[in-house]
């Protein structure tokens, strides 16, 4: 490639890596709120039949859900659940499975 199409896809790919990046990072908190707080359109959705996924969670919110959100189990995917790891092993580890 020439030098003037690697300026021109830097341009563009950068701000789409970095949204990416941003959009990863909060992701977490996000479904955190859908799990603990849903909306009432999500309720909605739930009750018609619609799945939510439930990506990276740690297994501390999987286990609170189980509990307090008992009636919603039904429309709700666990998967690539973090669980602590063992100490010297990294921070978490995660499921190969969904839970």
């Amino acid at each position: 490639m020439n030098t003037h199409r690697i300026l021109i896809l830097t341009t563009f790919a950068a701000p789409l890596l970095l949204a990416s990046g941003i959009t990863a990072a909060g992701a977490g908190d996000w479904e955190r709120r859908q799990l603990f707080q849903p909306s009432p359109a999500l309720l909605e959705r739930e009750r018609s039949g619609q799945v939510t996924i439930y990506d990276g969670l740690l297994v501390s919110d999987v286990e609170r859900a189980m509990d307090e959100q008992f009636d919603r189990v039904g429309a709700m995917m666990f998967v690539r659940t973090r669980h602590p790891a063992p100490e010297g092993e990294g921070e978490y580890e995660e499921d190969e499975d969904c839970d």
